[in-house]
């Protein structure tokens, strides 16, 4: 049995598919009328999927709400109890549906960081017995080391066990908390007393020995924290390291890489390839390393060119003041080299640094603007 069948308008697909991908992301079986088989019938199969599924995600809009197909299927939904409604747009549902909440997914850049996209998804959780999936969504968004220990320990059964156990070990990384400070370390070990002279020569002595030993001792705790933290692969924090530890040549393509496409998509092909809606992931002010909810962004980004495979254009920008094209580039190259881990083919890749060249219109937070995008351009 499918676990959500969308009900969406056509004409507005573009906008679906972030959807579907983000469920495929939470291990959820999304049925999606481009799943229709060729020679198939289109009625019989919609009517046999929309009875079958665990949950009706109907996503309403202006479009949407004239719909008879759609009006049918989220009456199905309502009818057993399966129904979950979303709108895309600022749109009145049918007055049969109004007193189904429907949650706004149109109110921020990102809906996947927003409190109504946790919960639609925990709404859709209970109904395919997996109750604690708002709250997986909730940790995504914290990014708390507290907060995911707690999930793994409720949901041991989970499908996004191994997945929420990966999260909690980058969490644990030496530039998600501060390093420790070496002062302790020369408490625990003290210097063995030294003769302290009262002549003038004497004193002088002893200060120059104390003030060489205690330079040793703080270099070589220094030096241990240095080997220490080189094993767990700390992300870069600047756009120096950024340029040295992403740079395009160092991108290399995993066991599981699929290849880019040479020629467009066959007709009736998903449209996961849309060049006017990239993928949009917000770094924090000042830093190039990822951001706590890169890999939602990345995640949904592969899928989407799983179905395309065209090339992959990686724009960085910067807020006004807050830094160069090539911390931009620096920013564009992390998440390009996580979109190769993830299956991406680096021959798609391409990196542009757009520094602050192109802010975004009507932001609350200028600093929004240091973003990256990516591109999914349609083969050949």
């Amino acid at each position: 049995m499918t676990d959500v069948f969308i009900s969406y308008k056509r004409e507005e697909r573009s906008r679906c598919v972030a959807i579907y991908n983000a469920l495929v992301d939470l291990k959820l079986s999304v049925w999606f009328d481009a799943h229709i088989e060729p020679g198939t019938d289109f009625d019989r199969e919609i009517e046999r999927e929309v009875r079958g599924a665990a949950a009706v995600l109907v996503l309403w809009s202006e479009l949407a709400a004239d719909s008879d197909w759609i009006r049918a299927e989220a009456r199905t939904g309502r009818q057993s109890e399966r129904l979950v409604a979303a709108r895309l747009d600022d749109c009145l549902p049918p007055l049969e549906f109004a007193s189904v909440q429907a949650v706004d997914l149109f109110d921020r850049r990102d809906f996947q960081s927003g409190e109504g996209w946790r919960q639609i998804v925990a709404r859709i959780g209970r109904l395919v017995g997996r109750a604690g999936l708002g709250d997986y969504v909730r940790c995504e968004q914290d990014a708390d080391a507290g907060r995911w220990r707690g999930w793994i320990a409720a949901n041991p059964g989970d499908p996004l066990i191994d997945k929420a156990k990966q999260r909690l070990a980058m969490l644990g990384r030496p530039d998600a908390v501060p390093p420790p400070s070496p002062a302790p370390q020369a408490q625990e070990q003290p210097l063995a007393p030294l003769p302290v002279s009262t002549s003038p020569d004497g004193m002088h002595r002893t200060g120059w020995l104390v003030a060489a030993a205690l330079f040793l001792l703080l270099g070589a705790a220094a030096i241990l924290y240095r080997f220490t933290a080189a094993d767990e692969e700390p992300a870069v924090a600047n756009a120096s390291t950024a340029r040295e530890a992403s740079a395009p040549t160092a991108l290399s393509s995993n066991a599981e890489t699929v290849p880019m496409a040479t020629s467009p998509a066959g007709p009736g092909k998903i449209a996961f390839c849309a060049p006017d809606k990239p993928f949009v992931a917000t770094f924090r002010p000042g830093r190039t390393d990822l951001p706590p909810l890169w890999n939602l962004t990345i995640a949904n980004a592969w899928l989407a060119w799983r179905e395309c495979r065209g090339p992959v254009r990686v724009e960085g920008h910067v807020e006004a003041g807050g830094g160069s094209e090539a911390d931009s580039r620096a920013m564009a190259e992390v998440l390009a080299k996580e979109l190769v881990l993830e299956g991406v083919d680096p021959e798609a890749i391409s990196i542009v640094g757009q520094g602050s060249k192109r802010p975004l219109a009507n932001l609350d937070d200028p600093t929004d603007n240091r973003r990256v995008e990516i591109y999914l351009l349609p083969p050949g």
